[in-house]
């Protein structure tokens, strides 16, 4: 079966790296591609010490993967390269784990340098247990990197397998490592002649504001209250209508507790609402506020591949992954976020029959606005996005992934943030300044109040 993960991102934590693994697990052999490799076995430390044809394997495929073109590498993964060791279409046998420091003081002989390299280790499902992979990781090449060989012979234990020093290797289209032919090495010559032209690109909001929002002491009160007067019905009702003779007969559960246990079970409802309250505008904003779009343009005659966008937005706010509600929830504006009310007070008849007055909403539906990759999103002190790398033609413009913005009430004047840019095809990279405009400041109970907008039924 075809390989079953996204190639148009590169994998960059352990989790997406073990994603990988169980892709490939449930591979074919016709899955193996110009950006991915795989051997069921390997071993780097065999008891024969002159046998170095483990080694000489993740040599040949760093290498291999180095000297790929800048153009084709990066129509997968960003450009990078990948070897798994320990797993294949039809077994996960595993490795033997070693020490990351050794593992790279056995390689780099064989492979120099000049080639930006990592290696790791993650657990798989093996087909006895869990065992460990081995996943190399080799950057993306470049316009103007040298053409790379082996720096060393690598013995075999059949001399006929052993692989000279200085012989040059690349990864083909057709999932192959094998040593270069002649047109391949002019490739690789053109490669190291031409030098990328310096980078251009223009980065502006194309639509979507921040929105800062505040939390009043009155409207959180308002909230409270409201909530608390909601939880409290049940209660005041059974104490209104006691004693009061009922015109029908059903069988009754009583109810077990005392109007001032239920008392002080609101009481921590109340407690918990108001500490969620943050989290609840994260999760309001993210389904109704309209995100920010940032459209990046090239305005120079080379088309641009693999670009990616850092965003460095300074200040107190936080940036949020946009998220659309299906249209059945779509008018339903109880936060997720906040907890479940208690159980309605009084006697239950035939059933336990459980309180849906004021509970949040099943919103199933929810799904990104984004059908591409999403971005990536860090909070812990100022905020940093990082967009999926886009293509852009010559003269042409991509715009990113969208986010929503809020913060606290700041300047008028808006946000700026610092943005910088790498490609996968030019050299170096880019950087500079955004103006990111604000909206006129929200209560957060404005927000969780606020009537969705009704202008897609004006357009019909």
């Amino acid at each position: 079966m075809a390989l079953n993960f996204d190639a148009r991102k590169a994998p960059r934590n352990h989790a997406e790296l073990e994603k990988l693994v169980q892709a490939v697990r449930q591979a074919s052999k016709a899955d193996e591609t110009i950006w991915l490799e795989w051997k069921s076995e390997l071993d780097l430390n065999p008891a024969d010490k002159g046998d170095k044809s483990g080694r000489a394997h993740v040599a040949r495929a760093i290498i291999g993967f180095a000297n790929r073109m800048p153009e084709d590498a990066a129509r997968f993964a960003e450009g990078y390269g990948f070897l798994l060791a320990g797993v294949s279409h039809d077994s996960m046998a595993g490795v033997r784990q070693h020490d990351i420091t050794e593992l790279v003081r056995w390689i780099r002989p064989y492979v120099g340098e000049t080639i930006n390299w990592q290696p790791t280790y993650v657990e798989g499902n093996g087909d006895n247990g869990p065992v460990s992979i081995l996943v190399v990781t080799v950057d993306p090449p470049r316009w103007g990197d040298p053409i790379h060989c082996m720096r060393k012979e690598a013995p075999s234990p059949t001399r006929d397998k052993n692989i000279p020093e200085a012989a040059i290797f690349t990864r083909r289209a057709d999932g192959t490592t094998a040593r270069v032919n002649a047109k391949e090495l002019d490739l690789l010559s053109q490669r190291l002649l031409r030098h990328s032209p310096s980078m251009e690109l223009a980065l502006e909001v194309g639509s979507g504001v921040a929105t800062p929002i505040s939390y009043p002491d009155s409207d959180v009160a308002r909230l409270l209250g409201a909530l608390e007067e909601l939880a409290l019905s049940s209660l005041n009702e059974h104490l209104a209508n006691r004693g009061k003779p009922r015109s029908y007969v059903v069988m009754e559960i009583p109810e077990e507790r005392t109007p001032e246990e239920y008392r002080q079970e609101v009481k921590r409802y109340l407690e918990k609402c108001q500490a969620k309250i943050s989290e609840a505008v994260d999760e309001t904003a993210a389904i109704f506020l309209a995100p920010i779009v940032l459209r990046l343009t090239n305005p120079t005659e080379a088309p641009l591949t693999g670009v990616q966008v850092v965003l460095n937005i300074p200040g107190d706010v936080r940036a949020l992954e946009p998220e659309e509600a299906a249209p059945y929830a779509s008018n339903d504006r109880f936060p997720r976020a906040l907890p479940k009310p208690p159980v309605t007070f009084g006697p239950t008849f035939g059933h336990n029959f459980q309180n849906t007055f004021m509970s949040p909403p099943d919103l199933m539906g929810l799904r990104s606005l984004r059908n591409g990759p999403p971005v990536r999103i860090d909070n812990s002190g100022s905020t940093t996005v990082y967009f999926p790398s886009v293509d852009i033609h010559a003269g042409r413009h991509a715009d990113l992934a969208p986010f929503v913005l809020i913060g606290t009430a700041g300047s008028d004047e808006g946000i700026t943030a610092q943005w910088s840019a790498t490609s996968s095809n030019m050299n170096g990279s880019l950087a500079g300044e955004l103006h990111i405009p604000q909206a006129e400041p929200m209560s957060f109970l404005e927000l969780f109040t606020a009537q969705p907008s009704d202008s897609d039924d004006e357009d019909e």
